[in-house]
């Protein structure tokens, strides 16, 4: 599968091209949200959204603006997190405030949490909640990063700060896409969220490995901060650290998978766990070199 040839993929893109258009009268702002939504990523959380709607038997193209909130809330904090970090440049592109400066970044990324929760507002009492309670865990999630220096943080802190960070907003985006889909039916909404707090734990915990190893060429950062391998080799060989962060995510997929068990077969559905073999595909990275033979 190629997820940027998915029809949720393409309609996704195309509802970020209609918002970039008119997304502010102020031009300097207009440029700044443009450029950050055009350089994000693999959309992997709108499409968790989408997929789920359209996985609970609902129209995905319902769930849009509930994405592009997500979208916006995520590179928000991205662009924020950069500056925490240092980081000068994000997917093979300049950070924003690096292209731009510190205060044209930090004012574009509290626009953009203010479009997102007029993107999320259309929804019911139940998505608004969980929208907004991904934006606070995100926060305590940074902040718990940012006062832990590297070497310090524990397997229990780390686990927490990641599931903060990361792991809650793909938890939510798969409850708000299946209650967009599925209405009340907690049982559903439940297990869709389940299906994404594991994937996002796979998925943060692959992405640090890899920065660990600097497989990824598209992002640098001037503060790394814990992986779960880095705590993991205080006590152990660097290729005994790598095994078992593997196996930790390994875990985490097979979670992810098991918990649409009860979720009937369908495109969508086999579109959700592809999102879990493409993870699973990244640790090939680590899997294919020679730093399990060290």
């Amino acid at each position: 599968m190629n997820i940027e040839e998915w029809d949720e993929y393409k309609d996704f893109i195309k509802a970020i091209e209609e918002k970039n258009a008119t997304i502010s009268e102020n031009p300097v702002l207009k440029s700044v949200a443009t450029y950050i939504f055009n350089t994000s990523g693999k959309k992997l959380r709108p499409l968790i959204i989408m997929l789920s709607a359209k996985a609970c038997s609902g129209d995905h193209k319902r769930a849009i603006d509930a994405s592009l909130a997500v979208e916006a809330i995520h590179t928000a904090s991205l662009v924020h997190d950069d500056i925490l970090d240092e980081g000068t440049t994000r997917r093979n592109m300049p950070s924003v405030h690096e292209k731009y400066n510190v205060m044209a970044a930090i004012l574009c990324g509290d626009f953009l949490i203010s479009k997102s929760i007029q993107w999320i507002s259309s929804y019911g009492e139940k998505v608004v909640w969980d929208f907004g309670r991904s934006g606070y865990l995100l926060c305590e999630g940074e902040v718990m990063d940012s006062m832990i220096e590297r070497g310090q943080m524990s397997v229990e802190q780390y686990t927490e700060c990641i599931y903060k960070k990361t792991a809650a907003l793909f938890e939510i985006s798969a409850r708000i896409g299946s209650r967009i889909g599925a209405g009340d039916n907690e049982k559903v909404v439940d297990a869709f969220g389940l299906y994404g707090k594991e994937l996002g734990m796979a998925y943060q915990i692959t992405d640090d490995l890899l920065e660990e190893f600097d497989i990824y060429e598209d992002k640098e950062s001037g503060i790394l901060s814990d992986s779960l391998f880095s705590i993991y080799a205080r006590t152990m060989s660097k290729s005994e650290a790598a095994k078992k962060t593997v196996k930790i995510v390994e875990g985490h997929l097979l979670e992810a998978k098991k918990a649409l068990d009860c979720v009937k077969n369908s495109d969508a559905k086999d579109k959700l766990l592809y999102l879990t073999d493409y993870v699973n595909t990244l640790l090939d990275n680590i899997r294919t070199s020679d730093i399990l033979k060290a």
